[in-house]
């Protein structure tokens, strides 16, 4: 015994649930907004390519991570690195 659908019943349904579901927009204006007037500001810093790093100075720095003796990943690392050996030099103020 097969149950005979009544498409027509299905429809009236289905017409009630779609029109329910219809997207409902409100009256009001859509604000537009404010553009920022302040002037653009460059970064004061570069992005440098190296040139090929050895090997060993990732592995000596995944020991030193490994090891808890230093937080930074290597770019940070590098960056802090060059910072010291200029203020040694002198080239920049402490």
């Amino acid at each position: 015994m097969t149950k005979k659908l009544d498409f027509a019943n299905q429809h009236e349904k289905l017409a009630g649930l779609m029109s329910s579901a219809k997207l409902k927009t409100s009256p009001a204006p859509v604000e537009k907004p404010s553009v920022d007037t302040r002037p653009v500001v460059k970064s004061k810093a570069r992005s440098k390519n190296l040139r090929a790093v050895p090997e060993t100075y990732f592995e000596a720095h995944a020991q030193l991570k490994a090891s808890n003796k230093t937080s930074l990943d290597f770019s940070a690392y590098i960056l802090e690195a060059l910072r010291e050996k200029l203020e040694n030099d002198g080239a920049l103020e402490n």
